[in-house]
Parts: structure tokens; sequence; C-alpha cells
């Protein structure tokens, strides 16, 4: 069944670097249909065993220093399908005040094709290339821990519930913002790998896996 960006029900998409969230999630994205997400975080703790701690303690000892330092990846698979797209650069309208973004009909291996081009261009092809990935999920509990009056859907950050220095944030300065609704910036950084299949049988159907390395991009 084909999936068009602007269906309610849709979950787990991409955003180019031409995304604007004045356009909210229906243009410059691409929308995936996801089977299994893994999330992952590697903390890394400079170590050092002391010598001849166990000497004078009985038992050795191992001291480490805490840099704040982690790696983040997330890892997808799913399937591609025929879908609908939006691209701000393709508008109709005759004056900057009634552009619209047109909406077009993708096979599922030009949608794979997108993405896999995507991936082999450079953070200077802004239509082309991926910097974002955003994973909505159910949340029941706001940025300050109030209960929400209904449940909202928001993305997946590594960021913590409160204020500079307040709620989860105490003793943090400078605090990324906690998601407060769909539209909220997800998880920056780049796809690492991307590879997909075709399958004869099922050609309206393209499998794929994804790694996606959360990280702060520059230029």
């Amino acid at each position: 069944m084909p999936i068009d960006v602007s269906n309610p029900d849709h979950f787990v998409f991409l955003k180019t670097n031409a995304y604007d969230s004045a356009n909210g999630n229906q243009v410059d994205t691409i929308p995936l249909k996801v089977n299994t997400i893994g999330i992952s975080v590697s903390r890394t703790v400079p170590a050092l065993p002391i010598p001849l701690s166990s000497i004078a303690r009985g038992e050795s000892e191992t001291i480490a220093i805490d840099l704040g330092m982690a790696s983040k990846e997330i890892t997808i698979n799913g399937v591609i399908t025929s879908g609908t797209i939006r691209r701000s650069h393709t508008t109709t309208g005759t004056t900057p005040e009634n552009q619209v973004p047109v909406a077009v009909n993708m096979t599922a291996i030009e949608m794979a094709q997108l993405v896999a081009s995507g991936v082999d261009s450079s953070g200077l092809a802004k239509y082309q290339n991926f910097n974002e990935l955003v994973i909505l999920y159910e949340s029941n509990i706001d940025d300050s821990y109030n209960e929400r009056n209904s449940v909202a859907r928001i993305p997946f950050t590594f960021a913590s519930r409160g204020d500079a220095l307040r709620l989860d944030n105490q003793r943090v300065a400078l605090p990324s913002g906690f998601p407060t609704s769909q539209t909220s910036k997800g998880l920056s950084g780049f796809i690492s790998s991307f590879s997909f299949n075709i399958d004869s049988e099922s050609p309206e159907d393209v499998t794929f896996d994804m790694s996606f390395v959360v990280a702060r991009i520059f230029p």
C-alpha cells in the first residue's frame, strides 16, 4: 500500500537539509515503514588500573575520568513501498505567496534510490543529504513532568525534561530542549550505511537496513 508522508499514522521519516519546520513534516521528508528500531548508546569513560593497589588494599582498583563522552547509533530495518513525497523546489503557483509543493508518486525502487543517492551526497546538496531522523512515539508526560490531557506524539531524542538547572537538568547549564510536539527537532546526524534488496517476486516492496549516527555536523 502506498505511503504518504502526510499520513497521520506515519511514525518514522528522514529530513533533508532543505527541511523547513514551517512546512510541518510533509515537505522535504522521506517516509519509512519500519519493522524494528535498535537504539545504542556507548559511553566512553577513560579508565586506568592503579598499580600495586591490591597490595595495600587487598583488592585492585581502577580510576576513571568521566569526560561526558558517548556515541549514539540508531539501526533500522523495514520495507520501502511506493509513496507520495513533496519537495519545496517543485511547486505550483505564480507568486511566492501561493506556492504549494507538488505531491509526486514514486515507486518503491525510486524511493530507495532517492535515499541511496542522499547517503552518497554531501551536506552541500541540501535537497539530497539527510541530516535528521524522526522517530515519533506516544508520550504521556510533558517537558515539565506534567501529565498531558491527551497522549501526544513527539520525536525520540536524548534530551532530558526540564529547563536549565531544573528537574532532570539540575547542574546542566545548557541543556537540549525536550520535544514538545511532533514537529519538534528529532535526531541530528548522518546515515552511515544504507542497503536495500530488490526481490523479483515482490518488486513493489523493497526491504532495507540503515544505520544512523547521532552527531552535530559541521558545516
